[in-house]
């Protein structure tokens, strides 16, 4: 999949397949509702993925969220369900990029699915960023929340991710609306974490644009508003946000694009009287584009 928005090319990358608990996946939603359109094994676990997305527009080489990396040790990787290696080094390699080859590396929020893959360690096994000649970019508050080591939040934040970009100094923090690039803009929602952000691509003059949503809708399952992950911190934020944004892609013809879904890249949304929302064109991950509707 590859969709241009302005001057801005869009590609998604593999941060790394993972399984989760279903009722971590779904929250709320009762096993009996979720398992049919998801696929759970004997211990309740649902494949998801990690996906980064890679935009350059010429001069500029972004990478949005990192995946979980290669440096998580063996009973971490089993209980997951891990890709073996580095799968968001291995994915961009795949499409010609090296690590140097990186200008800018923004996070949605920190957690370890999506920061992991910041840090690496180098041949003395030191941890050292994973992109030597990037700069780090994360939401003020969502910085402040993972280093500050916060009893109730310290497990969200592995300190393996953070500090090394720190002493580094090659992170730096951006608030909520800021234009980090021409035509890439910033947007705090909350609700997964007190900071998360998503990021919108947008051509001003034809308003064509593509919103990488993260957490507060990870797939296209969770478009419903009582689809939450049990791991967001503000719920009722998440809800309330959510719609907000949805509405809008709906009504702009935004793409969707979904950091964990493992079906489906991107879409195209519509309002709908009964389904509050139904997908229009779908990129699916084998990178077809299929025009259908349906609920999700």
């Amino acid at each position: 999949m590859t969709l241009t928005i302005g001057h801005w090319q869009l590609e998604p990358v593999n941060g790394g397949g993972l399984s989760i608990d279903g009722g971590a996946a779904f929250g709320v939603v009762p096993k009996s509702v979720w398992q049919t359109v998801w696929h759970s094994d004997a211990n309740n676990m649902v494949r998801f993925t990690c996906r980064c997305l890679l935009a350059r527009n010429g001069n500029t080489t972004v990478l949005i969220d990192t995946g979980y990396g290669g440096k998580y040790p063996a009973i971490d990787r089993k209980a997951y369900q891990m890709e073996s290696g580095n799968p968001v080094l291995e994915s961009l390699a795949g499409k010609g990029i090296e690590p140097n080859d990186v200008d800018c590396v923004l996070f949605t929020h920190l957690h370890f699915d999506h920061a992991g893959g910041a840090t690496v360690f180098d041949t003395n096994g030191r941890l050292v960023p994973a992109f030597p000649k990037a700069k780090y970019m994360a939401q003020i508050w969502e910085w402040e929340d993972a280093i500050l080591r916060r009893p109730e939040l310290v497990a969200a934040y592995p300190a393996d991710n953070l500090y090394p970009l720190q002493e580094n100094r090659c992170i730096a923090t951006f608030r909520d609306g800021e234009q980090l690039f021409s035509g890439l803009t910033a947007i705090r929602t909350g609700g997964h974490t007190r900071g998360h952000t998503a990021f919108l691509f947008r051509d001003a003059s034809t308003n064509e644009g593509a919103l990488f949503i993260g957490d507060v809708c990870p797939t296209a399952s969770h478009t419903r508003m009582l689809w939450n992950m049990s791991y967001d911190t503000f719920l009722l934020e998440t809800r309330r946000i959510k719609r907000h944004w949805l509405e809008q892609a709906a009504d702009n013809r935004w793409w969707l694009l979904f950091p964990h879904d493992p079906r489906m890249e991107a879409c195209q949304i519509e309002r709908h009287p009964k389904k509050e929302f139904v997908t229009t064109t779908v990129i699916k991950k084998e990178f077809s584009t299929k025009p259908q509707e349906h609920g999700l």
